[in-house]
């Protein structure tokens, strides 16, 4: 599927914007002790930042794994980002199925402690990225 430029950069704004909102409301339900549901929405924090980078490169993916593949492929063996964001991605994603779907599973304040810093740095490195890189971002 290809987009045009005014499609990838409405595209790419609506994906931050997500990425923004699911940043808030999972700092609020950090706060809120509601660690199942702050794991849920960090992860799709990190989520739609990511899929913002694939829609300016023109990435395309279906799967959460293949998510994280491509991130990984194309951002982070390229050293573009950190290798510590790829495996921080691929832990969130984990963590968040763990909590979604496990009931077995807790999620305790300590899963998510080390990784909330990573997580909003990880976005605002994305968005420093398009900013950078694809100057039609601005504004």
């Amino acid at each position: 599927m290809s987009l045009s430029e005014q499609d990838r950069q409405a595209m790419c704004k609506l994906h931050m914007e997500r990425s923004e909102l699911f940043l808030q409301k999972a700092d609020a339900y950090y706060a809120q002790c509601d660690f199942y549901t702050a794991a849920n929405r960090y992860y799709y924090a990190c989520f739609h930042a990511i899929h913002a980078l694939f829609v300016v490169n023109e990435l395309y993916t279906r799967s959460h794994e293949g998510m994280n593949v491509l991130f990984s492929l194309h951002f982070v063996k390229t050293g573009v980002f950190d290798p510590k964001y790829g495996s921080l991605v691929a832990r969130m994603e984990q963590l968040r199925d763990k909590a979604d779907y496990n009931v077995l599973f807790e999620v305790g304040e300590e899963d998510l402690q080390s990784m909330r810093p990573l997580i909003h740095k990880l976005i605002e490195q994305i968005k420093e990225y398009l900013n950078k890189e694809f100057p039609f971002r601005k504004g």
